[in-house]
């Protein structure tokens, strides 16, 4: 079998190795036979580190490393491009500051292809010099930029955006230089996360175009169906050996469940490499895309936005263009960060194209959850003890252990969570009962009002109503007052009202008003 290119991110490594590589350089063919200038978003662990390594190694010319590979006979081997190649993942900033962490690396660059730079200029003169010499003394020039966003997405915190907002201005300093000097390029390729306003990468270079929803190119990063059968079939071959509960199709169903459906196009599904490749390596399904951490602006976002359900969310071009550090939007954010994932594409009367927004798959819907839930209130594991306890409780109706569980879990909120909104409340409440395998549908409208939760167990339908600093007759008023009952009086279920209201001082609900309606 060929090797799993599990943390291999250079091709020629790659390929040395003999490890699988899905050949993609058909496409990439198309975007390097007459150059131009290049962008593409994609969420992390998708393979852009080593679509640039790819790229360069076309450019150097290094045809025995594209044996039997689309590419092959069709490239013009007999030319040879030199390559700036830079990763924003690589560059010291966090420890030396941007403007010298990106200096460093130029001076780098210079000395690798023997160019004397003028260290007393700016980055931007520095970056100038060394395209102009390496032009003069090679031709034209392969730039290629990875993670161009990282030293602005790693400091997005609140306390922190004033980092982000330097650094924002020194990468415009930095890239002004390219549209003066683009006739020295043959391709300029820039990768990233997220699109942000006021780099002037898009807004001086106004010819580079933008891949991330362009249908050709939905497949250039990931696997498909038949790419995923095809490259990897003897390792599946291989788990159906060690696993005989699996037919060849169920196991293809259970792959496909676990880490398929991110789009770029609505028609074209695709599975996430870093996930298929830890699966194969590890037989068991997990989700290996998913990363732990706290990036807490966007759950003040969430709560910003009182957005905490994700599905069938409508999506147009525009909300994906660039955007300002001071108006960060959820949605884009969401999208461009692998959470949502676009299930539909509607054709409009200008040809332009509007997009339904859901997850991709079950795991990350989930994880996504999970992270919130554990960023705010669990220690590692503890989650798994909670899912058993309230999916217990609400089988048994024991709705004093979910009252407990409930004060529980607000306790050990963080204090700046605590939001003088009850929206908080809602939101928090949805994703812990949404991770905790409880089927509830939050902010319900009914034909007196909207409903802040209900909850729907085989026996029961559990509505609530949540207030800050009120109180829970309040709550339960409002419930039998507004007849939010009648909209599930067919549903031969017993039908509960919960009145609750959560005190913030005491970080803590008060007794909960239970009512049988």
């Amino acid at each position: 079998m060929k090797h799993l290119p599990i943390g291999i991110q250079h091709f020629d490594d790659l390929r040395e190795k003999n490890s699988i590589y899905v050949d993609k350089t058909k496409l990439i063919f198309s975007l390097l036979e007459h150059g131009g200038g290049y962008f593409l978003s994609r969420p992390r662990r998708f393979g852009k580190s080593l679509l640039l390594s790819t790229m360069e190694q076309i450019a150097l010319a290094r045809k025995n490393l594209f044996c039997g590979l689309w590419i092959e006979d069709k490239w013009d081997w007999s030319k040879k491009y030199p390559v700036i190649r830079m990763s924003f993942a690589q560059v010291p900033y966090k420890d030396l500051g941007l403007e010298k962490a990106i200096l460093e690396t130029l001076l780098v660059l210079c000395k690798r292809f023997d160019i004397t730079p003028n260290q007393t200029q700016s980055i931007n003169f520095v970056f100038s010099q060394l395209l102009q010499d390496l032009h003069a003394k090679h031709g034209k020039v392969f730039l290629l930029i990875d993670e161009y966003d990282k030293p602005i997405i790693d400091y997005l915190e609140t306390d922190t955006i004033s980092t982000a907002k330097e650094n924002q201005a020194i990468m415009k300093n930095f890239y002004s230089c390219l549209k003066d000097n683009g006739n020295l390029i043959h391709t300029l390729f820039v990768t990233g996360i997220s699109k942000f306003a006021k780099v002037s990468i898009f807004s001086d270079l106004n010819h580079l175009s933008d891949l991330t929803l362009n249908p050709k190119y939905a497949t250039l990063l990931g696997y498909t169906q038949a790419e995923l059968e095809y490259y990897f079939d003897e390792h599946i071959e291989h788990f159906l050996k060690e696993n005989t509960d699996f037919t060849k199709t169920t196991l293809l169903e259970q792959i496909k469940q676990w880490y398929n459906g991110f789009s770029w196009d609505g028609k074209n599904k695709i599975y996430n490499p870093f996930g298929i490749l830890n699966f194969f390596s590890n037989n068991q399904f997990r989700n290996y895309w998913f990363e732990s951490g706290t990036p807490t602006f966007l759950l003040k976002l969430m709560f910003k936005k009182n957005m905490y359900e994700f599905e069938n969310i409508p999506f147009d071009v525009l909300s994906n263009n660039a955007y300002d550090l001071e108006k960060l939007e959820l949605i884009p954010i969401l999208f461009q960060t692998g959470y949502l994932t676009i299930t539909k594409a509607i054709k409009m009367e200008d040809h332009s194209f509007n997009y339904i927004l859901n997850y991709p798959n079950n795991e990350v819907q989930k994880s996504f959850y999970q992270f919130i839930i554990n960023a705010l209130c669990f220690t590692d594991g503890e989650d798994k003890r909670y899912v058993y306890r309230i999916t217990h409780c609400f089988k048994n109706n024991d709705l004093a252990e979910i009252e407990i569980i409930a004060g529980d879990m607000f306790k050990r909120l963080p204090y700046d969570f605590y939001v003088e909104k009850e929206v908080a409340i809602h939101c928090l409440i949805h994703i812990l009962f949404m991770y905790l395998g409880v089927s509830i549908e939050s902010e319900v409208h009914t034909q007196m009002g909207r409903l802040d939760a209900a909850v729907f167990t085989s026996t029961h339908i559990y509505i609530f109503e949540f207030k800050i600093n009120k109180s829970t007759d309040e709550a339960i008023e409002q419930i039998t007052k507004k007849d939010y009952a009648r909209k599930y009086s067919h549903a031969n279920k017993t039908l509960i009202g919960i009145g609750a209201n959560f005190v913030t001082d005491k970080r803590a609900f008060d007794p909960w008003k239970i009512l049988t309606l």
